[in-house]
């Protein structure tokens, strides 16, 4: 049993980074910085810099993303303050708000229910399928932004917790290209990585870029088929992993009309092999995930898009933005079922493949209006968006489980002005009104249901900021956040539930100051969400808790000291409460799902010499409840909570040459066995990566 105080501070090895922190501040803090340059967040869609927003906001940019051994968007995503991963296959909770929406699996194939996270890469918002079926690599990323708190004025829809806002990296009108070899292992198994990147001119005006990312491999969990029915086992290497991501770009930038800018991106995603990280419960440390205990579930999704971006500059003040895009997602598994006890059941139809097809077409122009003598921004948009979805799961002896056509199409009209009202105090003011109509139904060959349903969101937003100094800044900021109304249903059961529109009225107050001459920042923000028909998983269907309220404080620390040595810190508190559930009254008190009341980060990385830097980070996440009921489950082992786990990160990284860098290091450095999801009346559980250690060479050319 872990001592007392872990539960209120970060363990001993997070001590000891922050130790190393203090130690590298104090050898560093005579050397004069150099100022960094502005970064402007890209998710609020206003070309405001990272220190006149008002919103809570983590950036990562293109050198500090490759100074990284992160492989995915979400293993970088686990670094931010108040932002943990669980729930079903792995998403991003971000300020306690669970990130998967009411639906996982294929409760949310059956309920269409929406994300509260976005992850939007170039624009486009990727689609929820339930489940960690697709990942999204970091592979040529110029920048990600992480906004915490409802972001539903400027991206719509699956945004009402935050949003993972990426920007891939444009065309380059120099030769240029990149080359990644890296290979790591993780409890026996070794995983694969080879990605590409070569970027130049076709003609004066005309540049490309192609970019890929494959890996290959075994998954780190020992997944063991230990089912002995003949005929029945179609996944006889279920730890197989292949992914690849593959990008093309065209840039046009005409010498003739230097105001335009036009890029057309094709994109190919394609991941075959397990997506969920369950093991067996009870079974510490072994990584265990037989047949008997857990659904072993294996995917097979492919997504393309393709994404044309085009800007015009018509003079200093104004400018348009256009955005077209088209994608097709085809995301499927098979699924090995038990009966929830450890025994499995001998009837066929408790075997099955499942299917969802989504097609999806999106338009959004914006126009711009800047003035350079009042600096008032502006800016006004129109979207549209049609997306068809289709799913499809069949038994292994051919007959329909369920199956549903779902189609979306919503237009709105959004905007946001930043108007300064004297030299110190600007006032902020927008948002956005969505007609959403979803026209969808659902069977089991037995219950057949059908919704048609047509309703206008209103979202506004109001915030004033105020300048101190160049270097200090305050906000205030009130905004809505939505998630649509619809219904699920128990298929095996032939149940139906119906859920209302999910709101959350969001107020934010921060601080943000840079110093250190420009090369170090701080910041606190205090917020209180209260939402309303707030969706939630209940049982086998979905509820809205009628009343609940999530407030907490987030601190962010970042400095370089000197030329060697960059150090940071955060932390979170928040607390969480169910208000009113008239569907189960006996759950108000109790505490949201993925609410962790307390995260701490620290890191530092340190250049010793000119060609050898060594880093090292920790983040400790609290106990959290993992479902509404606050309860554990019903399968002995299963415990209430998850998280409370600390872990540890250590790096070096060796320049070789000029263009050529190897890279080493040691995630989850103590080897901690982490719990972040329960599932409630099954024998598995969701678990992190033990120790990964890996080793990786660039070379730029």
């Amino acid at each position: 049993m872990r001592p007392p105080f872990i539960h209120r501070q970060l363990s001993s090895r997070a001590i000891a980074i922050a130790a190393l922190t203090a130690g590298a501040m104090s050898a560093q803090a005579q050397e004069a910085p150099t100022p960094l340059a502005p970064v402007q967040v890209i998710g609020e869609k206003m070309g405001r810099s990272e220190q006149d927003s008002v919103t809570a906001v983590s950036v990562f940019t293109a050198q500090e993303i490759a100074d990284k051994d992160r492989k995915t968007v979400l293993d970088l995503v686990a670094e931010v303050p108040n932002v943990t991963i669980g729930e079903f296959g792995g998403v991003a909770n971000i300020r306690g708000s669970n990130g998967a929406g009411p639906g996982f699996s294929s409760l949310a194939w059956k309920g269409a229910t929406r994300a509260r996270t976005a992850t939007v890469i170039d624009g486009v918002s990727q689609v929820w399928t339930g489940g960690n079926l697709l990942s999204n690599d970091l592979w040529d990323v110029e920048q990600m932004e992480v906004l915490r708190g409802p972001q539903s004025t400027m991206q719509g829809r699956s945004a009402i917790g935050g949003a993972i806002v990426l920007k891939t990296k444009d065309p380059s009108f120099k030769q240029e290209g990149a080359v990644r070899l890296g290979l790591q292992q993780a409890n026996g198994q070794l995983l694969g990585q080879a990605a590409g990147v070569v970027s130049g001119p076709l003609s004066d005006s005309l540049a490309y870029r192609l970019s890929a990312d494959v890996t290959r491999g075994d998954h780190w969990i020992d997944y063991v088929d230990n089912n002995t029915r003949t005929g029945m086992d179609y996944s006889s290497d279920p730890n197989k992993v292949v992914r690849n991501d593959i990008k093309a770009k065209l840039l046009w930038a005409p010498k003739s009309n230097p105001e335009l800018i036009s890029r057309l991106d094709l994109q190919h995603k394609s991941q075959k092999g397990p997506y969920l990280n369950q093991v067996n419960v009870g079974d510490d440390d072994d990584y265990r995930a037989s047949m008997d205990k857990v659904n072993h579930r294996i995917g097979d999704t492919t997504m393309n898009a393709v994404i044309w971006n085009t800007t015009y500059q018509f003079d200093a003040n104004r400018s348009v933005d256009v955005l077209l895009s088209a994608s097709e997602l085809d995301a499927r598994f098979t699924h090995n079922d038990t009966n929830g006890s450890g025994v499995p059941r001998t009837n066929t139809n408790t075997y099955f493949n499942a299917n969802s097809k989504q097609d999806s077409l999106g338009f959004e122009t914006r126009l711009n209006l800047n003035s350079a003598t009042s600096g008032l921004k502006s800016m006004v948009g129109i979207s549209h968006f049609e997306d068809d979805l289709t799913v499809l799961a069949r038994t292994y002896i051919g007959a329909i489980r369920y199956s549903g056509d779902t189609k979306t199409v919503a237009t709105a009209l959004f905007g946001e002005v930043d108007y300064p009202l004297s030299e110190r105090w600007a006032l902020i003011a927008g948002g956005r009104i969505e007609r959403e109509s979803q026209d969808r139904t659902i069977t089991n060959g037995v219950l057949t249901q059908s919704r048609e349903a047509t309703k206008t969101y209103v979202l506004p937003r109001l915030a004033v900021r105020y300048t101190l100094d160049p270097q200090t800044v305050f906000g205030l900021d009130v905004r809505k956040g939505y998630n649509p109304a619809g219904f699920a249903m128990d298929t095996d059961a032939s149940k139906v539930s119906t859920y209302e529109v999910e709101y959350v009225t969001a107020v934010e107050a921060s601080v943000k100051q840079r110093f250190n001459g420009g090369k170090g920042h701080w910041s606190i923000n205090l917020f209180n969400n209260a939402f309303k028909d707030y969706q939630v998983r209940n049982g086998t269907l979905i509820s809205n808790v009628d009343e609940a309220t999530i407030r907490g404080i987030e601190f962010e620390l970042g400095t370089d000291l000197g030329s060697a040595t960059h150090v940071y810190a955060n932390a979170s508190l928040q607390t969480s409460k169910v208000d009113a559930f008239a569907a189960n009254r006996t759950y108000v008190g109790n505490k949201l799902p993925y609410a962790a009341p307390r995260t701490f980060g620290a890191g530092v990385t340190y250049k010793l010499m000119p060609e050898l830097t060594l880093g090292a980070n920790a983040k400790y996440v609290a106990s959290y409840y993992v479902d509404i009921s606050n309860a554990a489950g019903t399968i002995a082992g299963q415990k209430a909570q998850a998280g409370d786990y600390t872990l540890v990160d250590i790096s070096a990284s060796y320049a070789i040459d000029t263009r050529t860098r190897v890279r080493a290091y040691v995630n989850n450095l103590f080897d901690e066995y982490v719990v972040n999801t329960y599932f409630q009346g099954t024998l598995s559980q969701d678990v992190l990566a033990p120790r990964t250690v890996g080793l990786q060479l660039d070379y730029r050319f």
